[in-house]
């Protein structure tokens, strides 16, 4: 009398997988490319050349998801025009006062860790 049936557990486990596979595009809507905004769409696909944004040298964290989701922990002097979500790095107080500003861009991107923005000899320096 209180067992659950098979088809309804079923659709309860299809119901939380699906949910689950939803919730990290859901949280990073606003930083995917959409087909309403045709310059998100060709930064991603530009991103296959090395150094064409997106690309990280140095990536914070993806999500399980497929395809991931990521963002990127690089420092540079200027944000690309295409980020988001711009903020500035503290900077040491031990230096000094007219140290170049960096700023990071804090946008989760679709395969943002996929392309590398320097070449792997640059970075073996």
């Amino acid at each position: 009398m209180g067992r659950i049936s098979t088809s309804s557990s079923f659709a309860f486990f299809f119901i939380v997988i699906m949910l689950s596979l939803y919730l990290p595009f859901a949280l990073a809507r606003s930083s995917l490319p959409s087909a309403s905004n045709p310059h998100d769409l060709l930064s991603v696909v530009a991103a296959k050349q090395v150094g064409s944004w997106p690309c990280c040298d140095k990536c914070g964290f993806c999500t399980k998801s497929f395809p991931p989701l990521c963002n990127c922990l690089d420092l540079h002097p200027l944000c690309p025009p295409e980020c988001k979500s711009c903020v500035e790095e503290d900077q040491n107080p031990a230096l000094s006062a007219d140290a170049p500003r960096k700023y990071r861009c804090e946008d989760v991107i679709v395969n943002f860790c996929k392309y590398t923005c320097t070449s792997a000899s640059v970075l073996n320096q």
